[in-house]
């Protein structure tokens, strides 16, 4: 889904729960901007954090070292570190994955949160299961939409009210099954609300991709707080 095609109506309050499926840069990036906010994040990763970058270790990172994570990253690696000591930023891939990625899956706001290995074999509908109070609570509103079931393999399902695919080359496809390597099949019509997908600019620049994709994650959150604009990473400015 567009960015541009976002449904304002369709919103969720803290601590709604979402999914965010891929643990590479912009995934970690989304979990970490879910818990600022205080919804109730589960990132799952097929097989390991950053897999995309791991063929490339030893190779500069591909844009500058103060570019390379967002502001809510970096203030969330500096509370974990306790330090007033200034991060060293990393040059090259490997310090990329184990300075920047890996220690944000292990702070405060994302420790425990990081599902891996699990990988997303099919995305399906499943009807909300209300109890009676809060049924009856909700006899005169809007029907409530269902949840997202997501099947895993080898694990058990997990239901969630939202969906944010940061999957790369890995697409949706229509139809019931499971999927493979480079796709994951939907049961239902796309696009639909509270499914969600970032990264999906390709200029051929790294840095104006990430940046492009932290500015989807800006709109997603947007989107689910009804709001025209919740953007955390601009600066303070007192």
């Amino acid at each position: 889904m567009n960015i541009d095609t976002y449904d304002s109506d369709a919103t969720l309050d803290p601590p709604g729960t979402i999914a965010v499926v891929g643990a590479g840069p912009l995934g970690i990036e989304a979990a970490l901007y879910g818990r600022y906010l205080g919804y109730d994040i589960t990132l799952l990763e097929s097989d390991q954090v950053a897999s995309s970058l791991v063929d490339q270790i030893g190779q500069p990172i591909p844009m500058m070292p103060d570019r390379c994570v967002s502001p809510l990253g970096l203030a969330a690696l500096k509370a974990q570190s306790g330090s007033d000591i200034p991060l060293t930023l990393p040059t090259m891939i490997d310090q990329w994955i184990n300075e920047i990625w890996l220690p944000l899956t292990q702070t405060d706001l994302l420790r425990g949160r990081l599902r891996c290995p699990a990988q997303v074999i099919a995305i399906e509908l499943a009807p909300v299961e209300l109890d009676q109070e809060q049924d009856a609570e909700d006899d005169d509103q809007d029907e409530i939409p269902p949840d997202f079931r997501l099947r895993i393999a080898g694990q058990d399902p997990l239901d969630v009210e939202a969906v944010i695919l940061a999957t790369g080359s890995v697409s949706l496809e229509n139809g019931a099954g499971q999927g493979g390597t480079d796709s994951i099949p939907c049961s239902f019509t796309r696009p639909a609300d509270y499914l969600y997908q970032i990264g999906t600019s390709a200029s051929g620049n790294a840095e104006t991709d990430y940046w492009a994709g932290l500015k989807q994650i800006v709109a997603v959150y947007a989107s689910l707080a009804g709001r025209d604009d919740l953007d955390l990473y601009r600066p303070d400015r007192g």
